[in-house]
């Protein structure tokens, strides 16, 4: 029956993550019982469980739904997210291996190439993998996990900044400096430069609010 859960719960919270399921969107127990093949009390407990990590929303009487963000909240999340990521590129890069920044590279390349191509959604998971590899070198796993967390939760919105006009190449400028200054072994310049980053997209979210919410 844990197993079960489990299951129900990584697939639940894969379809919000990536956006397969709306913001404000309504998570009937009994649609979800049905589709999984669960009882309506694993799909309680899964629900439960979601609450907890702040992606789904549960009101007496009205059910679950997927968590929608104001705008405040966004620019709440951006703020400390500027913060966490510095930290993590910061404490990455005196123990970032070679192999590391090699894959960095390769990544650059590929979103230039989809930069150039204006397939701007497969530059955004690009940026994904960017970030990730920062992650996988920093020591400090606890800020990576608040840090993925906060993603997680924000993930409907994260891969929308970059359809903003202008948005794509100053992306593309801040990536390349990071990984200039990751590959120069230079943590404070690291830092300074992925908190402007972050910062920037914040920046965008506010500026264009409109059209992304």
């Amino acid at each position: 029956m844990a197993n079960q859960t489990t299951e129900v719960y990584n697939s639940i919270k894969n379809k919000i993550v990536k956006g397969e399921y709306f913001p404000s969107e309504s998570l009937p127990e009994q649609e979800l019982s049905n589709q999984y093949g669960v009882s309506r009390n694993t799909i309680k407990k899964v629900l439960l469980m979601l609450e907890k990590e702040r992606l789904v929303s549960i009101e007496l009487n009205k059910g679950a739904k997927v968590r929608s963000y104001s705008l405040s909240e966004v620019l709440e999340f951006l703020e400390l997210r500027a913060c966490l990521e510095g930290f993590i590129t910061r404490k990455a890069v005196p123990v970032i291996t070679e192999e590391q920044i090699n894959e960095l590279g390769k990544i650059l390349k590929i979103m230039k190439e989809h930069y150039n191509n204006q397939q701007l959604l497969l530059y955004s998971q690009n940026n994904l993998l960017f970030h990730n590899i920062i992650y996988a070198a920093c020591p400090n796993k606890t800020a990576v996990e608040l840090t993925t967390n906060l993603k997680n939760q924000m993930s409907k919105y994260n891969t929308k900044t970059i359809l903003i006009p202008g948005r794509d190449s100053q992306s593309f400028a801040e990536h390349s400096a990071i990984y200039d200054a990751i590959k120069n072994r230079d943590p404070e310049l690291a830092e300074s430069l992925m908190v402007r980053h972050i910062s920037n997209v914040r920046k965008t979210f506010e500026e264009n609010y409109t059209l992304l919410f």
